[in-house]
C-alpha cells in the first residue's frame, strides 16, 4: 500500500461518516466510527479530525 492511499478502514468511515449529518456523526453510537476514522487517518489529517472530536467532546451549554 502507498503512503498516499488512505487506509481502507479510514476510506470506509468517512464514507459513512460523510453521508450523516453533523448531529448524527458527533453521537454517542458513531463515536466508534469516528475513532476508527481517527485511527486509521492519514498523518497529515488526524490532527483535524481530532479538534473536530474534542470540540464535541465539551457539554454543549
Amino acid at each position: 500500500m502507498s503512503a498516499n492511499t488512505p487506509h481502507p478502514k479510514f476510506m470506509d468511515a468517512m464514507r459513512k461518516l460523510s453521508a450523516m449529518s453533523e448531529e448524527e456523526r458527533l453521537s454517542e453510537q458513531n463515536r466508534e466510527l469516528f475513532e476508527q476514522a481517527i485511527a486509521y487517518a492519514p498523518l497529515d489529517i488526524q490532527p483535524q479530525l481530532i479538534a473536530i472530536q474534542k470540540k464535541y467532546e465539551q457539554p454543549l451549554h
